[in-house]
């Protein structure tokens, strides 16, 4: 990646769908020091099946073949009841592990924050696991804050907290 993440970050469609769940099950694969999974696969599939408000993504190469980020964007309601009733719900996140830590997931969150708040939505929800360091930091250093409702993540029961962003 030569240019500066923000300046190429641009609206996905339905075909750049397939590409996203890839990498959702890679990065999360690489993050848990796992094998690839069925059930992650399965479960990103059918969060992208839910009414998106937004799907932004950098494309990874000049003709969009390879992806290095995307920002899956969903309306209210499509995560949790506790989440505000007002916020759209940021469903996934993900970057190319080889990329982290330079830049790419804090434009992307940038650019899901300003389509929330383009669409009308004027809060932006997301849930996170407690022991991801990384990400909590992003989070917070972009204008995230933790609530107090936490719970077990649906998958792996991993300890997950809910932050929330009002514009």
């Amino acid at each position: 990646m030569s240019t500066s993440p923000a300046s190429v970050v641009r609206t996905g469609t339905d075909a750049d769908v397939a590409a996203c769940i890839d990498l959702w099950t890679s990065a999360v694969a690489a993050r848990d020091g796992v094998s690839a999974s069925t059930a992650v696969r399965a479960r990103a599939a059918e969060k992208f099946r839910t009414p998106r408000v937004a799907l932004v993504l950098l494309p990874g190469s000049p003709d969009g073949a390879a992806l290095d980020g995307f920002a899956l964007l969903t309306a209210p309601g499509t995560g949790r009841s506790t989440d505000p009733a007002d916020a759209a719900y940021l469903s996934l996140l993900a970057v190319r592990p080889d990329l982290q830590a330079r830049g790419v997931g804090r434009a992307l969150l940038t650019a899901a924050v300003a389509a929330a708040t383009a669409a009308g939505h004027p809060a932006v929800a997301l849930h996170v696991l407690v022991d991801n360091a990384r990400a909590v930091r992003l989070y917070e250093a972009s204008g995230f804050g933790a609530t107090d409702v936490a719970f077990p993540h649906a998958l792996t029961g991993t300890p997950t907290r809910t932050y929330v962003h009002r514009g």
